[in-house]
């Protein structure tokens, strides 16, 4: 049974914002690991819901 060593990251995160000004979290961080590996890691954004889009559209088209 092979055994997995967990890599640990190094203290020093380099961000990098997309879309400067913007947004107030960096899109993307990357990070280096004790290794010499690197890996970037994206923001999770959430999206609304497509059945809420549709009802927004919907009260959107009605006549007052």
């Amino acid at each position: 049974m092979s055994e997995t060593v967990q890599v640990l990251p190094l203290p020093k995160v380099f961000p990098i914002w997309e879309h400067p000004g913007l947004s107030r979290y960096p899109e993307t961080i990357r990070v280096s690991f004790s290794d010499g590996k690197t890996v970037l890691y994206h923001i999770d954004v959430e999206m609304p819901h497509p059945c809420f889009e549709a009802a927004m559209k919907n009260i959107s088209n009605m006549k007052k």
